[in-house]
């Protein structure tokens, strides 16, 4: 990406010499003109962006693409008196302003500055590289070969020379840094067509304007020759002109009649045949006209060359071996001339030989020259404009037809298949990478359906494992002691694996302790934290401590080493069936309901904290005395809380009903009442939470 932005700052810059944009004439300033240097736009862009070296690389290939402008054909007269007679001073010139502007840059940002500040430390450090550059420009200028014509009073004052250094590499250095700033902060988060399309417009743009400068060359190339031949044809004219004219004069100066006239008379009839009318009646707005004759200016019709005066003291010291060039070569050259206001300019000369002694010279400012090229390059502009979007619109169709929209649906397939639908098919095939896109695509979707089938094979088969496990140790032999007893439990997981469970085993010859708890969570996690909890409460109850110390005793011990905060509910009892007493824990869980003379009512006792959460957690006791026919019935929150497609709870309530319009029923009847009940109430929903029901009835 920096080998191609640097490459499209490269291409800008050759291009702006070739549009004649290195240096511009920005604004008048009374009689004198402020040229600001164009070329530093592209190099302060790449001394920002690409860093010191890179902008010293800038700097040094722009000003060579100029040099190489000035020396095939220069096109402003900065060029012809600075380039082309300065060419060392101007390549240090702009390669140290890209050196020194790169450091300047590294150091106002050092420390990543933001909003206002971040502008201003970029436009501070814009000063130092724009009054040097001012500097070296001005002091460059006076230094050329060519400073008899082009003077200080041509390039305006020096401040107003910084002042317009300074404002370009200012514009160019905070929309360059806003640019570079938005599009690094939303890169993350654009589209790849977004992205393709603004690197389509950066192309687009380097495009257009290596057109424009091919469209400006172009042009000029067209006009110059219209003008060489134009003026080829004038010279051609006025050099017939000359010799027919010169020819009478011979002639009548042979004839003798000439002395038989009267003065005013021979010189009506000498000015006749004078190629002064010839020179004189050609506008100077369409060029100037030189005829030299022995060395001397014979006429013009131009003030800068006086009729009279040496040749070489109005053109230069090389102005015989110039002309004579010209005139041997018939070529165009370039020159410098006055123009009508007095001020040097650039222009092109041609000469042609009239008689051996004598020189017809014309000379064309570029001002006539090119006087149509603005017109043109404004319809050239404008065509331009029009190809390039036409080809941006065709592209982006192009892109999204060819690249965008398959890889859109192929990533909307992909989505589909992340979210679990394996079943979809991708099917992309405009073009032999995507068809093979598609292909791999659709093959490894495949292989992860064999892969997620032996995976849930494998899973099945070790859950149906654990699932067995956990059922052997539950026990399914429920103790019936006649005149004592009856008991019966059952628990059916929400999952191949549950958190819920049940338990109940002899204390001593005439006491039973059983229980029923929930553990929080579901799956393998819950089933292996249940089995430890049962081990440790069925341990603590048979060793013949208190209830309410075997619940504080295993406490503790669930406690230690549980990172993940796993907790259990727990409501445990023990029961002497020959003193009738009931001795309760509960620990968190649902009340129990107790059926006693004839009716289920809740056993609402205090709730006591849960198990595993906290070591400082205390527990208490209860006592009952149960009689014959009372019942006692535990369940865990998967009965009153399930739910149905409606999404509304069993509850309690429904519970209530249910068991007292069944009271006569036995435990093991009563639990599949409860079970068929709450299956009817879910009418198909899912199971939600593991439901564990234990009954137990006094006899």
């Amino acid at each position: 990406m920096r080998v191609l932005c640097f490459a499209a700052v490269l291409a800008f810059s050759v291009s702006m010499s070739f549009l004649q944009l290195g240096f511009v004439s920005v604004a008048p300033f009374g009689p004198r003109l402020c040229y600001a240097m164009g070329l530093l736009v592209p190099i302060v862009a790449a001394s920002l962006l690409f860093g010191v070296w890179l902008g010293a690389l800038e700097g040094l290939l722009a000003a060579v693409a100029m040099c190489v402008h000035a020396w095939l054909e220069p096109l402003n007269i900065v060029e012809k008196c600075l380039v082309f007679s300065m060419t060392p001073a101007f390549v240090a010139l702009y390669t140290l302003a890209g050196f020194f502007s790169g450091v300047l840059f590294a150091m106002a940002l050092r420390n990543e500055p933001r909003g206002v500040k971040r502008s201003l430390v970029l436009l501070a450090a814009c000063v130092v590289p724009a009054l040097a550059a001012s500097i070296v420009f001005d002091g460059s200028v006076h230094a050329g070969s060519f400073d008899t014509f082009f003077t200080h009073a041509d390039l305006g004052s020096p401040m107003a020379q910084v002042v317009c250094d300074l404002a370009l590499m200012a514009c160019a250095t905070l929309a360059c840094d806003a640019i570079a700033m938005r599009w690094y902060e939303r890169r993350p988060y654009m589209s790849a067509r977004t992205i393709v399309r603004s690197q389509m417009i950066s192309v687009l743009a380097v495009v257009f304007v290596a057109t424009l400068a091919t469209c400006f060359v172009a042009i000029t190339r067209a006009d110059r020759n219209d003008a060489y031949r134009g003026m080829q044809s004038t010279l051609a004219y006025v050099r017939d002109q000359c010799l027919e004219r010169w020819a009478r004069a011979d002639e009548l100066e042979a004839s003798g009649e000439l002395g038989k006239l009267s003065q005013g008379m021979r010189q009506t009839i000498m000015d006749d045949v004078s190629v002064r009318s010839a020179v004189e009646e050609y506008s100077q707005d369409l060029g100037t006209l030189v005829i030299v004759k022995d060395g001397l200016v014979l006429c013009s019709n131009s003030e800068a060359y006086p009729t009279g005066e040496a040749f070489r003291d109005a053109f230069g010291q090389d102005a015989t071996e110039f002309v004579t060039s010209l005139a041997r070569s018939s070529s165009m050259e370039q020159t410098l001339m006055v123009n009508a206001s007095d001020k040097a300019e650039l222009a092109y000369a041609c000469a042609d030989a009239i008689r051996e002694d004598s020189y017809v010279l014309m000379e064309r400012g570029f001002s006539s020259v090119f006087d149509q090229r603005r017109e043109t390059m404004a319809g050239a502009t404008l065509v331009a404009l029009v190809m390039i979007a036409v080809t941006y619109l065709l592209g982006s169709r192009l892109l999204q037809r060819v690249l965008m929209g398959p890889i859109q649906r192929t990533n909307d397939s992909l989505e589909q298949i992340v979210q679990g639908d394996l079943n979809v098919i991708v099917s992309e095939t405009g073009s032999v990478e995507f068809s093979s896109l598609s292909a791999e695509i659709n093959q490894t979707v495949d292989t992860l359906k064999g892969w997620i089938d032996e995976a849930e094979r494998r899973m099945e088969s070790e859950l149906a494992a654990a699932r067995a496990i956990q059922e052997s140790a539950l026990p399914k032999t429920f103790p019936s002691i006649p005149d004592a007893f009856e008991l019966y439990a059952s628990m059916v997981p929400a999952r191949e694996v549950g958190g819920d469970f049940y338990d109940f085993f002899a204390l001593n010859d005439h006491t039973i302790g059983f229980l029923v708890a929930d553990v929080s969570g579901k799956g393998i996690p819950a089933a292996l934290f249940m089995m430890r909890a049962k081990n440790e409460l069925a341990t603590r109850m048979k060793s013949g401590i208190d209830l309410v110390d075997a619940i504080a005793l295993t406490n503790e011990h669930l406690c230690e080493g549980n990172d993940a905060l796993t907790f259990v509910t727990v409501w445990a009892a023990t029961f002497d069936w020959h003193t009738g007493t009931l001795t309760f824990v509960n620990a968190g869980h649902n009340e129990p309901l107790l059926l006693h003379n004839g009716r289920w009512e809740w056993l609402r006792e205090s709730d006591g904290p849960l198990m595993g959460f906290s070591e400082l957690a205390t527990f208490a006791s209860r006592t009952l005395t149960l009689g014959a026919n009372d019942e006692l019935l535990l369940f865990t929150d998967g009965v009153t809380e399930a739910m149905n497609t409606d999404r509304k709870l069993y509850g309690e309530g429904r519970l209530e009903e249910l068991v007292n319009a069944h009271a006569e029923l036995a435990p093991r009847d009563l639990d599949d009442a409860i079970r068929a009940d709450v299956a009817a109430w879910a009418a198909g929903a899912v199971q939600s939470d593991d439901i564990t029901i234990l009954t137990f009835r006094v006899l």
